[in-house]
C-alpha cells in the first residue's frame, strides 16, 4: 500500500460552497442549515451533537474562517461572541472591515446591541 492509500482524507467546505478532500482536518466547524461557523468545541455545537443525529447530518468543516465566510456562513454567538458581535452590527459586505458577505437581519441586530 503506497503512503498517499493510508492518509486520511477530510471532507471540507470550500470558499466556493462545494465540498473537497483535504489531508488537513478543518480548523472550524459549522451547521450547513443555519450557515454558522464556530469553534470545533463549541458548547453549543457539541451539546447538539450529544442531542441525536439531526444536527450531525448538517455539520460541515472549513480550513479557516475565510473559508467559512467565502461560503455564505456566519460567526457562532456562544462560542466565538466577538466576531458575532461585529456581524450583528452590520457593515459593508465583503470589505476588510465586515468580512461577512450579507448583513443580519434588521430583528436580530437590534435585539444584540
Amino acid at each position: 500500500m503506497d503512503g498517499q492509500a493510508s492518509r486520511r482524507r477530510y471532507r471540507l467546505l470550500g470558499r466556493d460552497g462545494e465540498f473537497y478532500e483535504c489531508e488537513q482536518p478543518g480548523t472550524l466547524g459549522g451547521n450547513s442549515r443555519e450557515c454558522i461557523y464556530g469553534r470545533l468545541d463549541c458548547p453549543a455545537a457539541l451539546a447538539a451533537l450529544a442531542g441525536g443525529n439531526v444536527y450531525a447530518q448538517h455539520r460541515v468543516f472549513f480550513a479557516d474562517e475565510a473559508a467559512a465566510i467565502a461560503a455564505g456562513y456566519r460567526p457562532c454567538g456562544r462560542c466565538l461572541r466577538a466576531r458575532y458581535t461585529l456581524w450583528t452590527r452590520g457593515g459593508v459586505p465583503n470589505t476588510a472591515e465586515y468580512p461577512w458577505l450579507f448583513l443580519p437581519p434588521s430583528e436580530l441586530s437590534s435585539h444584540c446591541e
